[in-house]
């Protein structure tokens, strides 16, 4: 029997969302704008890693082992679909020059690797839903109200 808190689910894939609509509705051009894009950057990928968690906890999925892993998980268990995994690598792949190396960001690159990756980002959401209607037969939800 699984459990998935579709609560929290449901308010980390709306912010997903919301947080990504801002990417296709802004050109981040100034000193400010780059460092929201820094932001909002890091913001998605943590988004992913969170969904990516969740899934892998309420669907007893192997443990992973890096954040990559997370996603290499959500692939192998059919959550997201094999031809999205280099757009994914790339972008969880920005995350350790956001947390480590800020100092030293390409704010150009970044905007890049953003756009040609922005339909498998926009994707995200509808692909955890999916995952999550179809498999609702073998799955319990609970909303924790603590």
């Amino acid at each position: 029997m699984y459990f998935v808190d579709m609560r929290k689910m449901n308010e980390t894939l709306e912010y997903f969302d919301q947080t990504l609509a801002l990417v296709k509705e802004n050109k981040f051009q100034s000193s400010i704008e780059y460092l929201a894009l820094e932001r909002i950057t890091h913001l998605l990928i943590e988004n992913i890693l969170d969904v990516g968690n969740m899934m892998i906890d309420g669907f007893i999925m192997r443990d992973p082992g890096s954040y990559l892993d997370i996603v290499h998980i959500l692939i192998d268990e059919n959550v997201i679909p094999e031809n999205e995994n280099r757009a994914y690598e790339a972008i969880i792949g920005l995350r350790k020059t956001l947390v480590q190396h800020y100092r030293q960001i390409d704010h150009k690159q970044l905007q890049s690797i953003l756009n040609e990756n922005i339909n498998t980002l926009t994707n995200f959401s509808t692909h955890i839903r999916t995952y999550l209607a179809t498999e609702m037969g073998v799955a319990n939800t609970f909303t924790n109200n603590e």
